[in-house]
Protein backbone atom coordinates (compact mmCIF):
# COMPACT_ATOMS: atom_id res chain seq x y z
CA UNK A 1 0.00 0.00 0.00
CA UNK A 2 1.21 3.27 -1.00
CA UNK A 3 0.19 6.76 0.67
CA UNK A 4 0.43 10.31 -0.69
CA UNK A 5 0.26 13.71 0.79
CA UNK A 6 -0.57 17.13 -1.13
CA UNK A 7 2.14 19.88 0.35
CA UNK A 8 1.44 23.24 -0.34
CA UNK A 9 4.10 26.31 -0.19
CA UNK A 10 3.50 27.95 2.95
CA UNK A 11 2.31 32.20 1.99
CA UNK A 12 5.02 34.41 3.21
CA UNK A 13 4.28 37.77 4.83
CA UNK A 14 5.77 41.19 3.78
CA UNK A 15 5.80 44.46 6.15
CA UNK A 16 5.38 47.87 4.41
CA UNK A 17 6.01 50.77 6.41
CA UNK A 18 5.15 54.42 5.12
CA UNK A 19 7.14 57.00 6.58
CA UNK A 20 7.84 61.03 6.17
CA UNK A 21 10.59 63.27 6.67
CA UNK A 22 7.67 66.45 7.48
CA UNK A 23 6.72 67.29 10.30
CA UNK A 24 3.22 66.41 9.89
CA UNK A 25 3.05 63.85 6.81
CA UNK A 26 0.51 63.52 4.26
CA UNK A 27 -2.57 60.86 5.18
CA UNK A 28 -2.81 57.79 3.69
CA UNK A 29 -5.51 55.81 2.05
CA UNK A 30 -4.52 52.96 0.98
CA UNK A 31 -1.70 50.89 -0.84
CA UNK A 32 -2.39 48.39 -3.59
CA UNK A 33 -0.11 45.70 -4.94
CA UNK A 34 0.53 44.64 -9.02
CA UNK A 35 2.46 43.53 -11.40
CA UNK A 36 5.21 45.65 -12.47
CA UNK A 37 4.72 47.17 -15.97
CA UNK A 38 7.25 46.36 -18.92
CA UNK A 39 10.58 47.89 -18.60
CA UNK A 40 9.72 49.64 -21.89
CA UNK A 41 6.88 51.18 -20.77
CA UNK A 42 6.79 54.79 -19.84
CA UNK A 43 4.41 56.97 -18.23
CA UNK A 44 1.86 58.98 -20.11
CA UNK A 45 3.29 62.76 -20.62
CA UNK A 46 2.90 65.55 -22.73
CA UNK A 47 6.14 67.26 -24.14
CA UNK A 48 5.79 70.74 -25.89
CA UNK A 49 8.97 72.12 -28.16
CA UNK A 50 8.86 75.81 -28.88
CA UNK A 51 9.73 76.65 -31.59
CA UNK A 52 7.57 73.81 -32.82
CA UNK A 53 7.92 72.09 -36.48
CA UNK A 54 10.51 72.91 -39.57
CA UNK A 55 12.93 75.97 -38.84
CA UNK A 56 14.71 77.61 -41.72
CA UNK A 57 17.87 79.19 -40.81
CA UNK A 58 19.96 81.62 -42.94
CA UNK A 59 23.71 81.89 -43.71
CA UNK A 60 26.64 81.98 -41.24
CA UNK A 61 26.06 81.33 -37.36
CA UNK A 62 23.24 81.37 -36.14
CA UNK A 63 20.90 81.71 -32.92
CA UNK A 64 17.99 79.63 -32.00
CA UNK A 65 16.01 79.98 -28.72
CA UNK A 66 14.16 77.03 -27.94
CA UNK A 67 11.72 75.90 -24.54
CA UNK A 68 10.51 73.03 -23.95
CA UNK A 69 7.64 71.97 -21.52
CA UNK A 70 7.05 68.96 -19.90
CA UNK A 71 3.67 67.62 -17.86
CA UNK A 72 2.97 64.11 -16.31
CA UNK A 73 -0.43 62.78 -17.19
CA UNK A 74 -0.91 59.89 -14.64
CA UNK A 75 -0.81 59.16 -11.17
CA UNK A 76 2.58 57.72 -10.63
CA UNK A 77 4.74 60.33 -9.72
CA UNK A 78 8.20 60.53 -11.42
CA UNK A 79 11.82 61.20 -10.17
CA UNK A 80 14.99 62.49 -11.13
CA UNK A 81 13.70 64.59 -13.69
CA UNK A 82 15.81 66.11 -16.33
CA UNK A 83 15.12 68.68 -18.95
CA UNK A 84 17.96 69.72 -21.71
CA UNK A 85 18.58 69.80 -25.37
CA UNK A 86 21.25 67.77 -27.06
CA UNK A 87 22.87 69.94 -29.08
CA UNK A 88 25.13 68.46 -32.06
CA UNK A 89 29.46 68.60 -32.31
CA UNK A 90 30.08 72.07 -32.68
CA UNK A 91 27.28 74.03 -31.64
CA UNK A 92 26.83 75.48 -28.21
CA UNK A 93 24.30 75.70 -25.67
CA UNK A 94 23.48 78.54 -23.11
CA UNK A 95 21.64 77.70 -20.21
CA UNK A 96 21.63 74.60 -17.55
CA UNK A 97 19.39 72.07 -17.96
CA UNK A 98 16.20 72.11 -15.55
CA UNK A 99 15.68 68.98 -12.89
CA UNK A 100 12.93 68.43 -10.35
CA UNK A 101 13.25 65.63 -7.84
CA UNK A 102 9.66 64.35 -8.35
CA UNK A 103 6.83 65.73 -10.91
CA UNK A 104 3.14 64.20 -9.85
CA UNK A 105 0.45 64.25 -11.86
CA UNK A 106 -0.36 67.77 -13.64
CA UNK A 107 3.04 69.10 -12.38
CA UNK A 108 5.17 70.39 -15.13
CA UNK A 109 8.57 71.59 -15.42
CA UNK A 110 10.08 74.21 -17.88
CA UNK A 111 13.17 75.22 -19.08
CA UNK A 112 14.54 77.52 -22.10
CA UNK A 113 18.07 77.31 -23.67
CA UNK A 114 19.94 79.29 -26.48
CA UNK A 115 21.38 77.31 -29.05
CA UNK A 116 24.01 78.54 -31.38
CA UNK A 117 25.73 76.98 -34.94
CA UNK A 118 28.80 76.49 -35.73
CA UNK A 119 30.52 79.78 -37.42
CA UNK A 120 29.82 78.29 -41.19
CA UNK A 121 26.67 77.55 -42.61
CA UNK A 122 24.02 75.44 -41.07
CA UNK A 123 23.55 71.56 -42.60
CA UNK A 124 20.41 70.04 -41.76
CA UNK A 125 20.27 68.82 -38.55
CA UNK A 126 18.02 67.76 -35.86
CA UNK A 127 18.49 68.67 -32.24
CA UNK A 128 16.89 66.36 -29.55
CA UNK A 129 15.18 67.92 -26.52
CA UNK A 130 15.30 65.10 -24.33
CA UNK A 131 13.37 64.53 -20.76
CA UNK A 132 14.69 62.30 -18.30
CA UNK A 133 13.53 60.46 -15.38
CA UNK A 134 13.08 57.05 -13.34
CA UNK A 135 10.00 55.64 -12.96
CA UNK A 136 9.28 52.75 -10.06
CA UNK A 137 13.12 52.88 -9.76
CA UNK A 138 13.53 52.48 -13.61
CA UNK A 139 14.91 55.09 -16.02
CA UNK A 140 12.90 56.27 -19.02
CA UNK A 141 13.05 59.24 -21.31
CA UNK A 142 10.82 61.08 -24.28
CA UNK A 143 12.19 63.33 -26.56
CA UNK A 144 11.00 65.94 -29.19
CA UNK A 145 13.48 67.19 -31.99
CA UNK A 146 14.07 70.57 -33.23
CA UNK A 147 14.68 70.25 -36.90
CA UNK A 148 16.87 73.08 -38.08
CA UNK A 149 17.52 73.36 -42.37
CA UNK A 150 18.98 75.73 -44.44
CA UNK A 151 17.06 78.36 -46.30
CA UNK A 152 17.32 78.08 -49.84
CA UNK A 153 19.75 80.12 -51.27
CA UNK A 154 16.91 82.16 -54.01
CA UNK A 155 14.86 82.81 -50.50
CA UNK A 156 15.44 85.61 -47.83
CA UNK A 157 12.47 84.57 -45.20
CA UNK A 158 11.00 80.92 -44.99
CA UNK A 159 8.16 80.06 -42.78
CA UNK A 160 6.32 77.13 -42.47
CA UNK A 161 2.29 77.56 -42.43
CA UNK A 162 1.88 75.43 -39.12
CA UNK A 163 4.69 77.41 -37.18
CA UNK A 164 3.87 78.37 -33.80
CA UNK A 165 4.44 81.75 -34.56
CA UNK A 166 2.05 82.07 -36.79
CA UNK A 167 -1.68 82.69 -36.14
CA UNK A 168 -4.61 80.16 -37.98
CA UNK A 169 -7.97 81.53 -36.34
CA UNK A 170 -10.48 78.19 -37.04
CA UNK A 171 -7.72 76.71 -39.56
CA UNK A 172 -6.25 73.79 -38.32
CA UNK A 173 -2.92 71.77 -38.93
CA UNK A 174 -2.72 67.97 -40.40
CA UNK A 175 -0.05 65.85 -41.49
CA UNK A 176 1.13 66.11 -45.61
CA UNK A 177 3.85 63.74 -46.24
CA UNK A 178 4.53 65.54 -49.35
CA UNK A 179 5.30 68.58 -48.08
CA UNK A 180 8.22 70.15 -46.56
CA UNK A 181 8.04 70.28 -43.00
CA UNK A 182 5.38 67.18 -43.30
CA UNK A 183 2.47 69.27 -42.20
CA UNK A 184 0.34 72.16 -43.91
CA UNK A 185 -2.58 73.85 -42.92
CA UNK A 186 -6.07 72.97 -43.75
CA UNK A 187 -9.93 74.67 -43.47
CA UNK A 188 -8.52 77.42 -44.72
CA UNK A 189 -11.66 80.13 -45.97
CA UNK A 190 -15.32 80.01 -46.10
CA UNK A 191 -15.38 82.53 -43.50
CA UNK A 192 -13.93 85.10 -41.32
CA UNK A 193 -12.14 83.57 -39.10
CA UNK A 194 -10.21 80.80 -41.10
CA UNK A 195 -6.83 82.19 -42.00
CA UNK A 196 -3.44 82.34 -41.27
CA UNK A 197 -1.43 85.23 -40.06
CA UNK A 198 1.96 85.59 -40.50
CA UNK A 199 3.70 88.22 -37.82
CA UNK A 200 7.55 89.33 -38.03
CA UNK A 201 8.30 88.54 -41.69
CA UNK A 202 11.38 90.39 -41.93
CA UNK A 203 12.57 92.11 -44.76
CA UNK A 204 16.42 93.26 -44.64
CA UNK A 205 15.01 96.50 -46.85
CA UNK A 206 12.16 98.16 -47.60
CA UNK A 207 10.80 97.28 -51.30
CA UNK A 208 9.13 94.89 -53.65
CA UNK A 209 9.71 90.90 -53.26
CA UNK A 210 8.19 87.94 -54.47
CA UNK A 211 5.98 86.27 -51.93
CA UNK A 212 5.95 82.60 -52.65
CA UNK A 213 2.75 80.41 -51.57
CA UNK A 214 3.82 76.86 -51.43
CA UNK A 215 -0.03 74.55 -51.74
CA UNK A 216 -2.01 72.11 -52.23
CA UNK A 217 -5.51 72.09 -53.72
CA UNK A 218 -7.69 70.21 -56.08
CA UNK A 219 -9.40 71.79 -58.90
CA UNK A 220 -9.54 76.01 -59.00
CA UNK A 221 -9.10 78.04 -55.92
CA UNK A 222 -7.98 81.29 -54.46
CA UNK A 223 -6.21 82.95 -51.78
CA UNK A 224 -6.61 86.74 -50.73
CA UNK A 225 -3.39 88.11 -49.29
CA UNK A 226 -2.63 91.49 -47.23
CA UNK A 227 0.48 92.96 -46.78
CA UNK A 228 0.34 94.75 -43.45
CA UNK A 229 -3.82 95.54 -43.18
CA UNK A 230 -3.27 96.75 -47.06
CA UNK A 231 -5.08 96.16 -49.90
CA UNK A 232 -6.25 92.47 -50.81
CA UNK A 233 -4.46 91.00 -53.62
CA UNK A 234 -6.60 87.46 -55.00
CA UNK A 235 -4.24 84.96 -55.52
CA UNK A 236 -6.26 82.38 -58.24
CA UNK A 237 -4.34 78.60 -58.14
CA UNK A 238 -5.19 75.25 -60.23
CA UNK A 239 -4.59 71.76 -58.94
CA UNK A 240 -5.23 67.88 -58.98
CA UNK A 241 -4.78 66.08 -55.73
CA UNK A 242 -4.29 67.27 -52.17
CA UNK A 243 -1.20 65.08 -51.78
CA UNK A 244 1.06 67.31 -54.37
CA UNK A 245 2.62 70.47 -53.46
CA UNK A 246 2.40 73.33 -55.98
CA UNK A 247 4.17 76.89 -55.76
CA UNK A 248 2.76 80.59 -57.07
CA UNK A 249 4.08 83.86 -56.31
CA UNK A 250 2.44 87.36 -56.28
CA UNK A 251 4.92 90.70 -56.24
CA UNK A 252 3.95 92.37 -52.67
CA UNK A 253 6.14 95.63 -51.03
CA UNK A 254 7.52 95.07 -47.57
CA UNK A 255 8.93 97.43 -45.22
CA UNK A 256 12.26 97.20 -43.88
CA UNK A 257 11.94 94.78 -40.73
CA UNK A 258 9.08 93.19 -39.30
CA UNK A 259 5.83 93.05 -41.65
CA UNK A 260 2.38 91.25 -40.96
CA UNK A 261 0.86 88.56 -43.69
CA UNK A 262 -2.21 87.40 -43.74
CA UNK A 263 -3.46 84.54 -46.05
CA UNK A 264 -7.33 84.41 -46.24
CA UNK A 265 -10.59 83.90 -48.26
CA UNK A 266 -13.29 85.09 -46.24
CA UNK A 267 -16.32 84.12 -48.99
CA UNK A 268 -15.19 80.06 -50.38
CA UNK A 269 -12.89 77.56 -49.59
CA UNK A 270 -9.25 78.54 -50.19
CA UNK A 271 -6.47 75.76 -50.62
CA UNK A 272 -4.14 74.07 -47.78
CA UNK A 273 -0.82 76.37 -47.48
CA UNK A 274 2.43 74.74 -46.93
CA UNK A 275 4.62 77.70 -46.40
CA UNK A 276 5.52 81.04 -47.19
CA UNK A 277 8.79 82.45 -47.99
CA UNK A 278 9.90 85.51 -49.54
CA UNK A 279 12.72 85.96 -52.65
Amino acid sequence: MTSSASWSRPVRANTVRLSSTAAKGPGIDRIAVGPLPPASHVPRTTMTLDPSGLQWAGPGRQALTVSARLRLDVDDPIDQVRLAPVVPAGWTVEGAPVTAGTLRLGQTLHGAWTLTSPGQDITPTDIPVTASFRTLGRPAEVTRQLRVRPRPADRVFVREAEDFRNRLGSASVTGCPACSGGQKVRNLGGGPDAYVLFEDVTAGAAGEYALYLDFTVNGDRSYFVTVNGGTPVEVKVSGTGNSTPYTTSVPVTLRAGANTIKIYNDSATAPDLDRLSLG
